[in-house]
């Protein structure tokens, strides 16, 4: 016989001092979209990496799983420091993406370049799943190229301080702004559980925020740079 429980109240689970306090678990949004990409084995690659030598241009990285393919596009700007803002009323950003559902064509590249990098102003189609954009860490971003590009891992305690090296301001999803409805993707089995086309942006998004920082270390610091550490 299963044992009867008893559920707490709304009112002593759902306080914002128990929320905040609240860890991951295995029904996480990320968490059971990594267990998918894991154990179906989905694929990566990077098609596209059109990035100079101080980190702005544009690159596509994309995941192909057992029926179906989606590319994140991302675009690297030559952000002045008096513009960049974490508030939702900025109107430009370090970088800018979407989540495009399929391979993108060039025609789709050139269409989403004049679109993606103007967010709330600019409309995606039907053929993306989501709108994005992030902003540098302006205490570590410079700190941790630097430090690789001399060939040394950068301070753990001054990474762990700030956390992050870019941080995401919005993920836009479900027709937002043109992208396609959720009722296109909601029958797809990597897309049943909510949220998945977003954690899978911010996820592509880590990767080019990996690949972006130690490309700009390599080309800054030449044969003397090293990669940032994974762990």
């Amino acid at each position: 016989m299963i044992p009867q429980l008893t559920l707490r109240k709304p009112e002593e689970v759902m306080k914002l001092s128990r929320l905040g306090s609240l860890h991951q678990s295995r029904i996480s949004f990320m968490r059971v979209l990594l267990r998918r990409l894991a154990s179906e084995n989905w694929r990566f690659d990077k098609p596209n990496w059109n990035i100079n030598d101080n980190g702005f241009g544009y690159a596509t990285y994309s995941v192909h799983g057992p029926e179906r393919s989606y590319t994140l596009v991302a675009f690297a700007h030559d952000l002045p420091a008096e513009l960049r803002s974490d508030r939702v009323i900025a109107e430009a950003w370090d970088c800018t993406f979407t989540l495009h559902d399929g391979i993108p064509t060039e025609s789709d590249i050139i269409r989403l370049k004049d679109n993606v990098p103007l967010q709330e102003a600019g409309r995606i189609s039907k053929n993306e799943l989501t709108l994005s954009r992030a902003n540098r860490s302006v205490r570590l971003w410079d700190y941790v190229i630097d430090s690789l590009a001399a060939g040394i891992q950068p301070d753990e305690k001054k990474l762990n301080e700030v956390g992050y090296l870019m941080r995401t301001t919005a993920v836009y999803g479900s027709g937002k702004f043109g992208a396609s409805d959720r009722s296109k993707i909601s029958n797809r089995e990597e897309m049943r559980t909510p949220f998945q086309a977003e954690m899978l942006t911010v996820y592509l998004i880590r990767c080019f925020v990996m690949d972006l920082v130690d490309y700009v270390a390599s080309k800054k610091g030449g044969d003397n740079a090293v990669k940032l550490d994974p762990k």
